[in-house]
């Protein structure tokens, strides 16, 4: 190009400089000398030129140190500022406070009682409070065979034990017998009163995503009274806008430094609905704990009620139209208010405080609850103060407090606790409850039976050891042939004697048995009829608990009478001792015949060798063995050489057949005096 535009070009875009790879160029700065590396077989890694170590205060990094692990900020048990600043952290502390709590549960199996379903595991939260101990939910330690809990920030699990539970209020206490487990743990503080409204929560737990603690942020939407899912009780609960998933139950809701409730439940089918336990229940809990070693449960008046809002109702019981008080429908017989209070009656007041017309009562500024708080926040034993009208008059009584589990005729919940069965020919008893019905799945009041449905939903307990016996299945013998389809009613009577539970089932069984009477009729509902033939029954029963792989005919709770009797017959010294306890113990003679066979089978093997066990009639009587070995074999054809307990029942109650009570336990005494040596006092 000609010189004048060439120098035009040049002025216009002047040539770029070569940029370094990796960004624009930077003058780099003058540096020192770095030491030479060397090998410190054991020496202090920190040992080196003083000159070149940092001074107080400034942030170490590799440069620096090169031989020494860098500092994570935030880490807590660490040096320095950073240690010293995560220490006063509120959430930190609470951090290092929340255990992982790892269950197998193995929870019973109600359609075949005398089994249990396959174990199963689950994973919750917890916290640990003052004297070594760790609250947390009752359902994520529900039928526990082994518990597990683990700390943040550590990989070993240390085994932990049952101190109690409070299944009504959803919460457990736990303890770990390990020193190690405890060291740098802090126990949480309570809060005092129950959030305000719209005030800050933390969520703090271990939830279902993840294996590492987890921490959510929400605020308090309302206080509420509502049903706790595990234990269908009625509690005053937090509603809170943070999320708690699976996992997260147990687990402590913050409020500052302080622990405002206890995470248990979410609502389905919503969005950002959970509720926490406060922390006033939770201190009520571990305050029953320290007193009494338990937790009593949350108690109850045993009426109910309906609202008392329509003006017309109002004037027709001469009630004032002020929107106060509740009117009672209906009282459970068994409550201790039976004989206080009377249908119509209406509730104004409780213990001074006034009851509206829609059971609510005032909590504080701008929020109503219901009435139920002021029940729950008593313990069974105590009393309330109702001001009630009667007839246009008003009243003021005393209502004492009760558990409510003696008013239900069909238990809510049955945890921690097998279910109880009996099994003769083939019929398998057992209880109703509603986690029998439950096993129709969750639509338990669509499908079960719906005379069952109608008498867990509305039963009434006239009794306190009211039960309804259901005949839950058959097993297949040729003693109960054609009855196979017959099952999931409830048993009426046994040859007219109404059942009034299980165990006065077996009794009716064992006393036809005794008298020898030849058939055995069972009367259910639903005009349904099943006869059973003594003899046949007789016959068949080994083999269908062989068959069956059941190892006794009846349940642990209705043999443990028996054996507690015989353990005491065991330590007697004398015979009288031992007539006595039979004569106190009001069994009869096929019972009496179980007792003693259990003071002979001192070491539980539920079977004892024949020669040996008949020697004891020999010696006491003076009959050959051997005459009695045989009799015994041609009353039990099948016999193994061993004789079990029913067999032995069934044998000694046949060959002392009409015997007297008195005479019966007499034989009895002599035969178990004879097993463990006591000499006669008397010919």
């Amino acid at each position: 190009l000609p010189p004048l535009p060439l120098l035009l070009l040049l002025l216009l875009c002047p040539p770029r400089r070569k940029k370094r790879r990796g960004g624009a160029p930077r003058r780099l700065p003058r540096r020192k000398p770095e030491p030479e590396p060397r090998h410190m077989d054991g020496e202090d890694s920190t040992s080196e030129d003083p000159g070149l170590r940092p001074p107080p205060g400034a942030p170490i990094s590799r440069a620096t140190t090169s031989s020494s692990p860098p500092i994570v900020t935030g880490a807590r048990g660490g040096s320095g500022m950073e240690a010293k600043e995560d220490t006063e952290d509120p959430l930190e502390a609470a951090l290092s406070s929340v255990v992982k709590v790892f269950c197998t549960s193995a929870p019973p199996n109600y359609y075949v009682p005398w089994q249990i379903v396959p174990q199963t595991s689950s994973k919750s939260s917890g916290f640990v409070v003052r004297n070594r101990r760790i609250i947390c939910n009752a359902h994520g330690i529900t039928d526990h065979v082994f518990i597990r809990v683990r700390k943040h920030g550590d990989a070993t699990k240390y085994r932990a034990k049952l101190i109690a539970v409070g299944h009504d209020c959803d919460l457990a206490m736990i303890t770990v017998e390990n020193d190690k487990f405890w060291e740098g743990l802090l126990p949480l503080e309570f809060g005092d009163l129950p959030p305000s409204l719209q005030a800050s929560v933390v969520v703090i737990g271990y939830p279902r995503g993840g294996d590492c603690i987890c921490v959510t942020k929400g605020v308090v939407s309302r206080v509420v009274v509502t049903s706790v899912s595990h234990s269908h009780r009625m509690l005053l609960t937090i509603q809170i806008d943070a999320a708690i998933n699976p996992g997260n139950s147990g687990g402590p809701a913050m409020q500052g430094k302080t622990v405002a409730g206890v995470a248990f439940q979410g609502l389905t089918k919503s969005q950002n609905i959970g509720y926490i336990i406060p922390a006033s229940a939770v201190k009520k809990f571990i305050s029953d704990v320290d007193k009494h070693g338990s937790f009593a449960g949350l108690p109850t008046v045993g009426v109910k009620w309906q609202c008392l809002e329509n003006e017309s109702m109002r004037r027709a019981l001469k009630v004032p139209n002020d929107n106060e008080g509740i009117l009672i429908n209906a009282i459970e017989p068994l409550a201790p208010c039976a004989g206080v209070l009377k249908v119509d009656d209406v509730i104004r007041k409780i213990d001074g405080v006034a009851v509206a017309g829609d059971g609510s009562i005032f909590f504080r500024r701008g929020e109503r609850v219901s009435y139920v708080h002021l029940i729950t926040q008593k313990r069974k034993g105590e009393s309330v103060t109702c001001e009630i009208m009667r007839e246009g008059k008003t009243l003021e009584v005393d209502v004492a407090l009760a558990d409510p589990k003696r008013y239900h005729l069909v238990p809510v919940n049955l945890y921690d606790t097998l279910p109880s069965y009996f099994v003769y020919a083939g019929l398998v008893f057992t209880v109703l409850s509603r986690p029998y019905l439950y096993s129709w799945g969750s639509s338990w009041t669509k499908k079960a039976p719906s005379y069952l449905v109608q008498l867990a939903l509305h039963g009434v307990r006239e009794k306190e050891d009211q039960e309804i016996v259901v005949l839950n299945q058959i097993l297949a013998a040729p003693c109960n042939v054609n009855y196979e389809r017959i099952s999931f009613r409830a048993v009426v009577s046994v040859n007219g004697t109404k059942v009034h539970n299980l165990k006065h089932l077996v009794e009716l069984v064992e006393s036809a048995e005794a008298k020898d009477e030849t058939f055995i009729r069972f009367q259910l509902m639903r005009e349904k009829v099943l006869v059973v033939e003594t003899k046949l029954a007789q016959r068949d029963s080994k083999d269908i608990l062989r068959r069956n792989q059941i190892a006794h005919d009846r349940s642990a709770d209705l043999r443990s009478e028996a054996k507690g009797v015989a353990e005491r017959i065991r330590k007697a010294k004398t015979r009288d001792e031992i007539s006595q306890l039979l004569h106190e113990s009001k069994a009869n003679n096929t019972e009496i015949s179980g007792i003693v066979f259990d003071a002979m089978d001192s070491d539980g093997s539920e079977a004892l060798e024949i020669e040996e066990f008949f020697g004891h009639f020999e010696r006491e009587w003076g009959f050959a063995k051997e005459m009695v070995v045989d009799l015994f074999k041609s009353f039990d054809k099948d016999s193994d050489g061993t004789i079990s307990r029913e067999e032995f029942c069934k044998f000694f109650v046949s060959q002392f057949k009409g015997t007297d009570r008195v005479s019966f336990i007499k034989l009895a005494t002599n035969l178990a005096g004879a097993s463990m040596g006591i000499k006669k006092q008397e010919k």
